[in-house]
This record gives structure tokens, sequence and C-alpha cells, in this order.
């Protein structure tokens, strides 16, 4: 095993957490990390634009169920971080409500906060009378759960505006610990006005106080590059994985070809049919049938007064953007003083409606929209900048489950193994994607081993 080499594909969160666990688990193998642009980080990239500091990828915070890994998360900041306790909103025709929705009840009119608390409370006897029927899909799912007063004013909404996909045609596998189920007893108690928190793993939030929140990533790889076992090569696609021999693969990038015993792969696994037809023949076909949602993330720059939310969700289809962050209020080291730093999310259809949306329209309206739902007060806007994901939300279709598991089976035999919110297919949290990728270093060690 000494001196073995194990390549990285990608270097996001997932490749470069993978690459940290081996170097803390196995102390002969020798780590490539292959990333395919200028700069590792995936959708953790962060970019200045004037003076103004924007995530790239999208609104990204760090939070998680288990104190012990959110720990070793923060430790790679040293100490370049803010903690924060969540102030977000639902827009709702006019009206700033508390995030999650049902538990900002008070906030709306009297009608409708009956109609979404005798919605809840009718679900709630049927459910427990046995007589609705088990949901099938995310639509059926939402109203089984809360009721069609908060479905339908707001789940519903919401959810296909961010999925472009019809509901029903959406899987519960994805939905257990993204979708917390809300007890009848919080929802009365918020809609008399008693203070609930929903989502309590959440609540409390981290974020770097400077650097926005590539730092975490920038942490993480000096921590990996202090290990002279670490090579990391830019600009360097991945263009076919083939067998060398027993127990040996080669992986071909445009400049070099690398021979590893093993490899991790966490580059989007849909676009990844001719990087694994030698290995995988004609099963690589199916990876073409993977979904997901692409999405342009619209770097809003301005001046004035910003109201002091972290994040803003825009059910109504009137607004362009589905949810609105204020990066500023994270930090305030991400824009100058009496600015504020917003990213606005807008997700698509399809590749082809991401890509030929001009961009002075994406700012337009995104703008448009932040001052109509009134997030700024005096507000004059300085920069702008859209930048494009083909791949940003993880579609759990009927197929996805069967087509993942039966890739990420038949790579393991070879000593491929797949991780990452891209490579396994799976809508992973960014604590989530830490702890998968030590059981994969795990797998790998493993692996090697009984070679």
């Amino acid at each position: 095993m000494s001196n073995e080499r194990v390549c990285i594909i990608g270097g996001g969160l997932a490749g470069l957490s993978t690459t940290y666990h081996l170097l803390r688990r196995e102390k002969n193998l020798r780590i490539t990390v292959l990333e395919s642009t200028d700069r590792v980080g995936g959708l953790l990239k962060s970019e200045m634009v004037g003076n103004y500091l924007f995530d790239i990828g999208g609104s990204h915070i760090m939070f998680s169920k288990h104190p012990d890994k959110l720990n070793e998360m923060l430790a790679f900041l040293k100490g370049n971080y803010v903690k924060h306790y969540r102030n977000t909103k639902v827009y709702y025709k006019g009206t700033y409500v508390k995030y999650p929705f049902e538990n900002g009840l008070h906030d709306l009119p009297p009608e409708e906060r009956f109609e979404c608390v005798w919605g809840a409370v009718e679900a709630y006897i049927r459910r427990l009378k046995n007589e609705l029927r088990e949901p099938r899909n995310f639509l059926e799912w939402l109203p089984y759960v809360f009721g069609e007063g908060i479905a339908n004013k707001y789940l519903i909404p919401y959810n296909e505006k961010i999925w472009k996909t019809n509901l029903s045609e959406i899987t519960l596998e994805w939905v257990e610990g993204r979708v917390p189920t809300p007890p009848i007893k919080e929802i009365i108690m918020s809609a008399v006005g008693i203070s609930v928190e929903g989502y309590t793993h959440q609540l409390n939030f981290y974020y770097p106080s400077s650097g926005g929140i590539e730092a975490l990533i920038q942490g993480l790889l000096n921590e990996v590059l202090s290990s002279k076992r670490v090579e990391i090569f830019t600009n360097q696609e991945v263009k076919r994985i083939s067998f060398l021999s027993k127990n040996r693969l080669l992986v071909d990038t445009r400049d070099f070809c690398f021979e590893c015993v093993s490899v991790v792969y966490t580059a989007p696994l849909k676009r990844s049919r001719e990087i694994f037809k030698d290995v995988l023949g004609g099963l690589s076909k199916e990876l073409e049938e993977l979904k997901s949602v692409p999405i342009a993330v619209v770097g809003l720059g301005i001046k004035g007064d910003v109201k002091p939310y972290h994040w803003v969700y825009l059910p109504d289809k009137k607004y362009l953007p589905h949810r609105v962050a204020i990066l500023s209020n994270f930090s305030r080291n991400n824009a100058p003083a009496g600015k504020a730093s917003i990213i606005a999310e807008i997700s698509f259809k399809n590749e082809d409606e991401l890509k030929s949306t001009p961009e002075d329209q994406l700012i337009r309206k995104s703008y448009e929209d932040i001052l109509e739902i009134d997030l700024v007060k005096n507000p004059e806007l300085e920069v702008s900048k859209v930048w494009r994901w083909s791949d940003a939300y993880i579609i759990y279709d009927k197929n996805r489950s069967e087509i993942t598991k039966k890739i990420s089976d038949e790579l393991r035999k070879l000593g491929i193994f797949v991780n990452g919110r891209f490579g396994a297919w799976e809508y992973l949290n960014m604590d989530a994607v830490y702890m998968k990728s030590e059981k994969i270093a795990e797998e790998v060690t493993k692996y090697v081993k009984s070679l």
C-alpha cells in the first residue's frame, strides 16, 4: 500500500474533505486532486466585485445536528467566524412572515391564520383516524403533513417555483432531514402569538467573518496542502477513467494521465457518460437520465439601509428569485458601511433557459423585485454580476434512486467511490457532505488495504 495514489475528481467541499479525512486515516497514500476550473471550491466560492463580496454559488451557512462535526469544520476557520441567531422571513402578500412559515402564522391576517390552523388540525385528526391515504410523492406529502392551508398558500407555490418540476414526480426520499414535520401544538402556538422556533438545527448558524463562504474552502485547502502527500491540479477536466490492469485505474485529463489504485468521484454524475464509458460500458448511458435544477446567482451591491434579515423566501411567481440572501447581514465585512451585499437565486426549467436568459434581464428584474418588497431603503445599485450553474438542486424523481445505486455499486467494485452532492447525486447540506466524506475515506482505505 505504500506510496499508492488515490485520485480525487473535483475540488469542491466533497473532494477536499475526502482528501482531509484520507490524510488523517492513512499515512501511506498519495492524493491527487483534479479540478476542472481555475480554482477549487465548487459551489463554495466567493468573489469581490468592487467593494462587495458575493458567495457566487448561492447562500451557504454552517450548521449541523452534530456539534462535534460542526466544531471540526469551524476549526478550519481558525476563529474567523461569527455566530448568528437566524432572522429569516417569507415574503407573502406584502407581509414579511417569520420563517418557517408554519411558525409565523401570527404575522398573517386573522382569516388566513385560521385557514392555516384549521387545515393543519384537520389533517392531523384525519391522519389519526386513518382517513388520509399515505402520500406517494412530494405533492401529496405537503398537505398530508401541513394541511391544505399552509401547503396551498406557501409550500406548494414555493416548491413549484424552486424545483421547476411537477411536484408529483418528486419522491419522498430527500424529505427526511430537510423538511421537518412540525408538531401540531407549535402550529397552534404560533397562530395565537406564542413564539415558536422551527428547523432548530439551523436556528443558530455560523459564517466566516471575512472571505465569504470560500474562507471555509481556503482553511480546508491550507490544511491538506500542509501535507507533502497531496498535489492539486486546476484546469484539468477529466476526460476518461479506464483500466490499466487489475486493481489499477488510469485517469486522463487534458494534460496528464494518472495511475491510481482508487478514485473518489465528486464531479456531476449526470455529465459523466463519456468519462465512465470504458469502465461501465453501456450502463454509463443511464447517467444522462439523472435530473437537476440549474440556477443563476445574481449579485447586487446596493447602497442603502437594508432590513436585518439573513435571507428571504419569495413564493410568489411574479418575483423572479425564489430566495434572496443579504450576505452583509451574515458578515459586515461583505460590504462597506451603509451598503448591502445581496444575492438573488433564480432556478430554471433547463440549461437552455439558464444560458439564454440575458444577464441584464436577470439583474434588472432581481433589483426591481428587491425594490418592490422594500428590502432596502433609499437604494442605489452600485455593482452587479451574474453567475450561472448548470447543476444546483438534485431532483429526486422515480429513476434517480435505482440509477445511482446501480452505478455506485458497480463503480465501488472497481475502486471508484462517488461522493458529494453531484458525485453521489444527493441533495446534501455542507455538514452531510463533510460526514459522508469521512465514511468514503474509510471505505477507500479499506478497499486499498484489501488489494
